[in-house]
């Protein structure tokens, strides 16, 4: 009787006939009852009636047919998938050209780039070489040539990078950096390809004697005695024929007046100009005579010396340079007689100076002085041995130190 009803129910199945409308087996496979029909179709035709009447083999029939359609539905899902991906593959190789075409142009632009700046510092340099501050067109004005000793000290850096933003303000200036190392320091090159100006970037190590500690007060010992005689070297071994041309010592740690520049051109053999803040004065300056030459000098330190002044006072024509080529600056002088041993040796007067500055009325230098770094003892010690040291990162860009160790 069971098998029966189950018969007679599948039966009513096949016929779209009644039965419970909300059946588990019509919800989990939709379109049962025409798979159903199609089995009855192909079942009238191939078998007998007596094998017909088995509900079973239809429902095996049915259930064959219907997976046989979902693995047809599936080789075709498989087929379009298929197509998918063919169509991706293409899509993904035609962006992939396409990156590497834009790496190229990227490529191109940057190389176009970087010429486009070497050019317009180049002409930068040119301009600013053929106007004066004046704006003035001044294409044949005299070469600055501007000495610096420089050493490392915690505000090297900073001192350096000031005074480089006054120089790119001059024209026909040509900036020679004397470093006291045993090689140049890239901290020092950066600052001065940033600055845009003509260098010459020399270096040559103080004796060791001569070699001020960081503890030492600034009068202790004179400093860049070796590297001012490098630099004068220098321009006696690349500008030996030169006729034109303005030598001038000026420290990293100075503040200058741009006006001070168009006074320096200004010099015939040598001139002088006033200094504030030295010697222990406002200023410190020749008195003129009547004739309007250098007569007397006002320093109240070490007033016995032939040319009481400092090295920020004068600058030499060039062609007084090459006319004495044994004349440099000596740690064989007493403290303070640096610039008149130097003058000296040239076999000036007081009275040969060309005053300069509206007839030395004018300030355009100052001796200022970067205070010196308030360090712990421990930083201290670290920058006394600061070679095999330990520093941050943002310690040695802060120092201008070439190395680049994480403490």
């Amino acid at each position: 009787m069971n098998c029966l009803a189950m018969e007679t129910n599948l039966k009513s199945l096949s016929e779209g006939g009644g039965g419970c409308e909300e059946t588990p087996i019509e919800f989990q496979l939709p379109h049962f009852g025409a798979i159903f029909g199609l089995c009855d179709w192909c079942l009238a035709r191939t078998m007998s009636g007596s094998l017909l009447e088995r509900w079973w083999l239809r429902a095996v029939v049915a259930i064959g047919l219907f997976f046989l359609c979902q693995m047809a539905l599936m080789m075709s899902k498989v087929q379009n998938l298929d197509d998918e991906k063919i169509t991706l593959q293409a899509e993904v190789a035609s962006l992939s050209r396409r990156c590497d075409e834009l790496r190229m142009e990227i490529l191109t632009k940057e190389r176009d780039v970087v010429r486009m700046q070497a050019r317009a510092e180049q002409l930068e340099l040119s301009v600013r070489d053929k106007l004066s501050l004046s704006s003035n067109v001044r294409r044949n004005a005299p070469v600055i040539y501007f000495v610096t000793p420089t050493a490392f000290r915690p505000a090297q850096k900073a001192d350096l990078t000031r005074l480089s933003y006054t120089l790119s303000h001059v024209p026909n200036l040509h900036w020679i950096v004397v470093e006291d190392s045993e090689e140049i320091s890239n901290s020092v090159e950066e600052i001065l390809r940033r600055a845009k100006v003509k260098y010459t970037h020399l270096n040559t190590l103080t004796n060791p004697q001569m070699k001020m500690k960081f503890s030492d007060p600034n009068w202790y010992l004179p400093r860049g005695v070796e590297q001012r005689n490098a630099a004068l070297e220098w321009i006696r071994r690349q500008l030996s024929g030169a006729s034109s041309g303005v030598v001038y010592f000026g420290d990293d740690d100075n503040t200058y007046d741009l006006r001070l520049f168009e006074e320096i051109r200004n010099v015939k053999t040598a001139g002088i100009w006033p200094v504030g803040i030295v010697g222990g004065l406002f200023v410190e300056t020749p008195s003129l005579d009547s004739e309007g030459k250098v007569q007397k000098f006002n320093a109240i330190w070490k007033t016995e010396r032939p040319f009481p002044i400092d090295m920020a006072a004068f600058a030499l024509h060039i062609s007084l340079i090459l006319k004495n080529p044994k004349t440099a600056f000596t740690y064989n002088v007493a403290r303070g007689y640096q610039e008149s041993h130097f003058l000296s040796s040239l076999n000036l007067l007081p009275s040969d100076l060309q005053p300069l500055a509206q007839n030395c009325t004018k300030v355009y230098v100052w001796h200022t002085r970067t205070e010196k770094s308030v360090l712990s003892k421990s930083n201290q010690q670290r920058l006394a041995e600061y070679k095999n040291a330990q520093f941050t990162k943002l310690e040695t860009d802060a120092l201008g130190l070439d190395f680049d160790e994480e403490s």
